[in-house]
């Protein structure tokens, strides 16, 4: 009997996947889903830039099970550890994990998934739901209390119907544990011998550094945009895979041949992030859909029952208002609903690229250029960028408001006076709540005045983005271990202490800003980028 399917990969060639888990994971409608949504927000800006979180799954399994197979060697090759059958069984998790671990992805990429966070309690739902079936005291421990430690929405959430949909692959609560770890990245806290083991394989799949995941969406978003920067040979980077001992913790590390592919690495991170993750037309997309999932959230959520939810995302669905039923929610469905059952502005502009608003910068480099050298330092530059920061999160914030226009302006300004005049408030609640309100109406103002004097449509956006340095210099990258081989002994290295060609500069500030315009449809005529800084800079002088 055939044991092995045969998949075509445009970038590893074919991939080699068990029967099994074609017939009883690949071919179910929960991971067929992943076919429907899209791998990334590029294609506004690269058109061919249209692959999804199935191909991108199939890729990572390939790679997982590369590393799966050094990672093995490298514990075998270990006198510290007595039973090392063991960690064949945990292989075969992680490499069903590394299948697995988008399948609970939200639609349109990572534009969607801050909408499975419940608006009061944060991650405590979908935690909750992790904890459950896992079932292990240790687990629950080791989940972070803090947000901002916590995985990405989408890992929980694919964690969660890993275990849910998956439940025959794993014979008992520890597997399911060191599953849910694998996807979520929430490593053994308890570092005993296995426990270290089993976090090697944790951070070959979702860490701060090099894992499967990353490497293949770095090579297949290369590969499919055109946006090539360097190669990153990942067969001698995988080979390269050592596992050692360290202060009786086992830990990954890579032979020196990898050196120059981890820089790689870094190389492409760097560049994809700089210069297309923050690219205005990327940025601006994800704002437009945000806006819009917001929208139809309002239309469609019913009571507990929510559009992005477990029971959404499962194959019976879930019956939300106006008797719509959604189930094995996707990109299809958002755009469904968009172009028939709830069109709007938005709607319009995400579908008609001629109403789209256009950036009057377009890189960091040109926001520094036009600002920085009016207002290179000092408390005013702090005035002017706490205003434009206020301005950007109160668009972001207020889903009915996401545009600057004269209704807003209006409404800012009606609300001021509401609270000048309400002899309720104390009077540094009131002055707090007035000093916020002002600095966004002089962006607002600045920005109507310009309007007005050159005769266009008030209709703007702000939005925040931040400074690019380096990820080379992040601690995680520096204390890679990489292995000299000597004569006598085998030498460990840190890789930021050998490595100087890519030291991070340090941020002089952390954001900047975006500004957005209407272009006028009898014209094509850009505006004027100094001028229209010149008006908004000076409301602060």
């Amino acid at each position: 009997m055939k044991k092995n399917k045969i998949i075509k990969d445009p970038i590893y060639g074919y991939v080699e996947i068990p029967i099994e888990y074609v017939s009883d994971i690949i071919d179910t409608a929960v991971f067929q889903r992943l076919r429907r949504i899209v791998q990334t927000s590029y294609s506004p800006l690269y058109s061919s830039a249209v692959h999804n979180r199935f191909v991108h799954s199939i890729g990572v399994y390939h790679l997982g099970k590369i590393a799966t197979r050094y990672l093995l060697d490298g514990i075998n090759s270990l006198n510290e550890i007595n039973d090392k059958e063991i960690f064949k069984s945990y292989g075969k998790i992680f490499e069903i994990a590394c299948l697995l671990h988008d399948v609970g992805h939200a639609p349109f990429s990572h534009t969607g998934e801050e909408f499975y966070l419940d608006e009061k309690k944060g991650y405590e739902k979908l935690h909750e739901m992790l904890e459950k079936l896992v079932n292990i005291d240790k687990f629950s421990d080791d989940i972070p209390k803090n947000g901002a430690s916590a995985a990405a929405p989408h890992e929980i959430m694919s964690a969660v119907i890993g275990l849910k949909e998956f439940e025959k692959f794993f014979s008992n609560n520890s597997e399911k544990e060191f599953f849910a770890r694998c996807i979520t990245g929430y490593e053994y806290s308890d570092k005993k011998k296995e426990n270290s083991v089993k976090n090697c394989f944790i951070k070959m799949l979702n860490s701060e550094i090099i894992d499967v995941d990353k490497l293949d969406y770095l090579i297949r978003d290369a590969y499919i945009t055109g946006f090539d920067t360097v190669s990153i040979d990942f067969i001698r980077l995988l080979s390269s895979i050592r596992v050692i001992s360290e202060n009786e913790e086992v830990k990954i590390a890579y032979s020196k041949s990898a050196i120059s592919i981890i820089e790689n690495v870094v190389y492409a991170h760097d560049a994809e992030k700089k210069w297309i993750q923050s690219h205005p037309v990327v940025l601006y997309e994800s704002y437009v859909i945000k806006h819009i999932i917001s929208y139809l959230n309002e239309k469609v959520n019913k009571d507990d029952k929510k559009l992005f939810s477990l029971e959404s995302l499962g194959l019976n669905g879930q019956e939300l208002k106006d008797n719509l039923r959604i189930s094995l929610l996707c990109d299809d469905d958002i755009i469904f609903l968009m172009k028939n059952k709830f069109s709007n502005e938005l709607s319009k502009e995400y579908f008609e690229r001629k109403e789209r608003r256009h950036p009057v910068w377009k890189s960091e480099a040109e926001y520094k250029s036009l600002i920085l050298r009016k207002v290179s330092a000092g408390n005013l530059l702090d005035k002017f960028e706490e205003a434009m920061n206020q301005t950007a999160n109160y668009l972001m914030k207020n889903t009915g408001t996401w545009v600057i226009d004269n209704k807003l302006i209006e409404k800012l300004e009606n609300e001021n006076k509401k609270v000048k005049n309400d002899t309720n408030l104390d009077i540094k609640t009131k002055e707090t709540q007035l000093k916020s309100k002002e600095k966004i109406l002089k962006i607002l103002h600045s920005l109507q005045e310009y309007a007005n004097e050159n005769q266009i449509e008030c209709n703007f956006v702000i939005l925040t983005a931040k400074q690019f340095y380096s990820g080379f210099g992040k601690a995680d990258f520096s204390r890679i271990n990489i292995i000299f081989r000597t004569k006598n002994e085998n030498k460990i290295e840190k890789f930021g202490e050998i490595v100087s060609s890519l030291e991070a500069k340090d941020k002089t500030r952390n954001n900047f800003f975006y500004l957005f315009y209407k272009r006028p449809k009898d014209n094509n005529i850009e505006l004027d980028s100094e001028d229209i800084c010149n008006k908004l800079i000076k409301k602060f002088i």
